[in-house]
């Protein structure tokens, strides 16, 4: 434990470094101080600053952020084996399941680099508070607010990465002060963290200054209320507080359509032919009376216009809550490049063996699927433009595929005939490297929301011997929840630019129990977060609400050397991480968990655990 506290130490006066990289308005444009002591340094309110924004810079790194994939979404039955990934040991064991504590995404220095800076800012701030009149304590608890928000970022990804972990909010400056530290209950944490942001949620900005600079907007850039109200949402929902999570969700949306309103115009109805913010909600769909202001999928003759505003072009789209921005000057310069999600997704660019694509593929059953119109399929029609937006192909007939969110810049997605897909996209890269890495964004917080609903709801439904419905009777929760998934899909569906209702509409008919909502919804989920970092703990978020591992082992493709599933996640704790090698032993107050054992023998490739 030393060890990784000494590192962690370090590193927060590494990102103090790291800002002379970049230039984000006025905010990342402050000089570096080289030496950082009691004496020159915490004295007045560019101290804070400089520090604030060392802790982004800290989570732009790529290390970090290829930790959110591995740990979110690598598992998931999203993910496939990418061009050469069975070169990198650790990429390619974690594709096939063969999980070692000598993996090295086991490591988690990174995140606790994040944690402690955090909590020396935190106690920090009324320092220099003291000392410099011109940051005051509203300023103050605003900068607490920030901090307690990253920090709870780092810990929940810590948390379903490896379920118990060591917790700690005091800031450690210096060797002398480590101490080996025990894990903590990982729903204990949680709670923890609920708890905390509850209390400083009010404190934090509703929105920043807006900046000059390009691609970047600290309202998008930075924490703000909206963020905290999201991730509150988040924890809420995993830990089966569902009012709740329903509750800060709501904040989340009246924020958003109070900005529409502001900067878009008040007037209901389906979006024009421009791309602009409009609302959609379905005809029926007396739970949400404001409707749901969101991008539509066209803009103009062309499809595509959904994803060019969110993951394209400047990026920090409306719909954006909270997203790392990696910076470009206009012309070709890249001040921070995600490098990252180049190369694990891929960057359309040739780079050292890679050839231009990730280590990571799309899940070849899920790229099939729609080409072949699979009844049941992720997408269920050929129709709706996330499936393009999501993937890129590789081949003609649609036999495999990589990401295409955080790799390409543009989309544009046109009708053709004489084809199998009524659809063909053409797929711009743009600058290397820079695309945003976002957190959260609005139609994921919806779908969190209908998630919750769907947990309240109730459904009096009545059925025959046989199983038959004979009569619906589905709670307002339940209906509201699928008012809300409607209203996302609808937006993507490539049909024509007017029309309200179609053939492809979600019907209520069809989904007239809680059951089948409940498919539903993760479906939803699935389609819009794809590669998001969002798909494996959406799976193992229902696998901590039973208790059990079925909702994986039913969704998630074998990935074991052996090409079986019949032994995958048949224990709770393989859901998991195992900690890492070094860690324990480090760490006297870490043990190893009881499934993975001392199994750290890399020339060992078992699955069958």
């Amino acid at each position: 434990m030393k060890k990784y506290f000494s590192k962690a130490i370090s590193l927060v006066l590494l990102g103090l470094v790291c800002l002379g990289y970049t230039s984000c308005g006025d905010f990342l444009e402050i000089e570096p101080k080289t030496f950082v002591s009691e004496d020159n340094f915490w004295n007045e309110k560019t101290d804070i600053d400089q520090m604030v924004a060392g802790t982004y810079v800290k989570m732009q790194s790529d290390a970090f952020i290829q930790r959110c994939i591995m740990w979110g979404e690598t598992r998931s039955d999203n993910i496939g084996e990418g061009l050469n990934a069975s070169d990198q040991t650790s990429i390619y064991r974690t594709l096939k399941e063969n999980l070692l504590s000598t993996n090295s995404y086991t490591t988690w220095v990174d995140f606790y680099s994040v944690i402690n800076q955090c909590n020396t800012i935190i106690e920090m701030a009324p320092v220099v508070s003291e000392k410099d009149p011109v940051y005051t304590e509203s300023d103050v608890l605003a900068t607490q607010a920030e901090m307690k928000a990253l920090r709870a970022i780092c810990y929940f990804y810590l948390v379903r990465a490896f379920k118990d972990v060591p917790y700690y909010t005091n800031a450690i400056q210096s060797e002398d002060e480590v101490e080996p530290i025990a894990p903590s209950d990982g729903d204990s944490i949680v709670k923890c963290l609920i708890v905390d942001l509850e209390e400083c949620a009010s404190n934090a900005l509703k929105a920043y200054p807006k900046d000059s600079g390009n691609n970047y907007n600290s309202s998008k850039n930075r924490i703000t209320q909206n963020a905290i109200y999201s991730i509150l949402t988040d924890l809420c929902l995993w830990d089966g507080q569902y009012q709740k999570a329903v509750d800060y969700a709501q904040k989340v949306i009246d924020a958003k359509y109070d900005e529409y309103e502001e900067d878009y115009g008040s007037s209901a109805g389906v979006a024009g032919s421009s791309g602009s913010i409009a609302l959609f909600q379905s005809s029926a769909d007396s739970y949400n009376p404001t409707a749901f202001p969101l991008y539509p999928c066209y803009s103009g003759d062309t499809y595509g216009n959904d994803f060019n505003q969110t993951f394209g072009g400047d990026q920090n789209g409306f719909e954006s809550i909270f997203e790392l921005s990696f910076l470009y000057d206009g012309t070709s310069s890249v001040y921070l490049q995600n490098t990252a999600c180049a190369t694990l997704y891929g960057n359309n660019y040739q780079s050292g063996g890679n050839n231009g694509q990730g280590y990571l593929a799309c899940d070849d059953q899920m790229v099939q699927e729609l080409y072949n119109s699979t009844s049941g399929s992720t997408f269920d029609h050929q129709y709706d433009v996330r499936f393009y937006e999501s993937i890129y192909p590789t081949t003609d007939e649609y036999s495999e595929g990589y990401p295409a969110k955080y790799v390409y810049q543009d989309i544009s997605i046109e009708r053709q005939s004489g084809a199998n897909l009524p659809f063909k996209a053409t797929y711009n890269a743009g600058i290397y490297a820079n695309r945003n890495f976002i957190f959260y964004r609005l139609t994921d917080v919806m779908l969190m929301q209908a998630q919750a609903l769907i947990e309240l709801g109730t459904d009096d439904s009545q059925y025959d011997d046989n199983g038959i419905l004979i009569s619906s009777s589905l709670s307002d929760e339940l209906r509201r929840a699928f008012y809300i998934i409607y209203a996302v899909n609808r937006r993507s569906i490539m049909v024509t630019n007017t029309t309200n209702t179609t053939s492809y509409d979600l019907s209520l008919t069809n989904y007239n129990n809680k059951s089948l909502l409940e498919d539903l919804v993760m479906k939803e989920r699935k389609r819009e977060l794809m590669f998001e970092c969002k798909r494996w703990f959406d799976l193992l978020r229902i696998c901590h609400r039973d208790g059990t591992t079925d909702m994986v082992r039913s969704n998630v493709s074998a990935k074991s050397s052996s090409g079986g599933s019949a032994t995958l996640f048949t224990n709770y704790e393989s859901l998991f991480w195992p900690y890492n090698k070094d860690e324990v032993k480090n760490n006297s107050l870490l043990s190893q968990k009881p499934y993975y054992g001392d199994d750290d023998d890399e020339s060992s490739f078992s699955s069958t655990k």
